[in-house]
């Protein structure tokens, strides 16, 4: 279970209800300039500064549009996937497609209870999700209609299926055997035009 901030186990202890927003916090490699760079959105309606782990993060506001499903933590190894869809057409979405490199993006949500009443955060954020960002496919929507993005996340439990590369480049398997050469030309092989008929 979560540790809440006092202020939010009081609001609850309350019974008067609660206002939860989710925050999506993505850092991936700007396309241009390879340096890591960072971009927030959140289910609330305007721009916010939220306070995550001494860090200031700022987070854009995405409204209702967000859909985060409810995200279920369990112990163990097993590689979770989640599916968020985003609005297509906004400009931090746009970003993070196109200026940045979203494949394998570290991913982090936040729940932030707010206060019922002033709409300011109740503590600091709790996270329920780390992992990585495995897909962006976009719903181009046909003419009336609404598209979407969807991001599909996996969890940090993905890094322990990567392989070793160093156990399949050539330079490995020919130290182990020098007349290996089954992997010699695995690197370019892909980029060859071979002529067919």
């Amino acid at each position: 279970m979560s540790n809440l901030s006092p202020e939010a186990q009081a609001q609850l202890e309350e019974r008067r209800g609660t206002e939860g927003h989710a925050l999506l916090w993505i850092q991936a490699k700007n396309r241009e300039t390879g340096a890591p760079e960072a971009l927030g959105l959140w289910s609330g309606d305007d721009h916010q500064e939220f306070l995550i782990g001494g860090e200031i993060r700022t987070y854009y506001g995405a409204g209702n549009v967000i859909d985060v499903p409810p995200i279920i933590a369990k112990p163990g190894f097993v590689v979770r996937n989640l599916r968020i869809k985003l609005p297509p057409l906004t400009d931090e979405v746009k970003t993070l497609l196109h200026a940045y490199e979203p494949r394998l993006a570290a991913v982090q949500i936040h729940s932030c209870p707010m206060d019922i009443d002033t709409g300011a955060p109740l503590g600091e954020p709790v996270r329920m999700f780390k992992g990585f960002l495995n897909q962006a496919p976009q719903e181009i929507a046909a003419k009336g209609g609404t598209g979407f993005t969807e991001l599909v996340l996996v969890s940090a439990g993905r890094r322990l299926t990567f392989g070793l590369p160093l156990k399949r480049s050539s330079a490995e398997l020919q130290r182990r055997n020098p007349l290996d050469r089954g992997r010699e030309y695995s690197d370019v092989a892909g980029e060859w035009s071979i002529r067919w008929g």
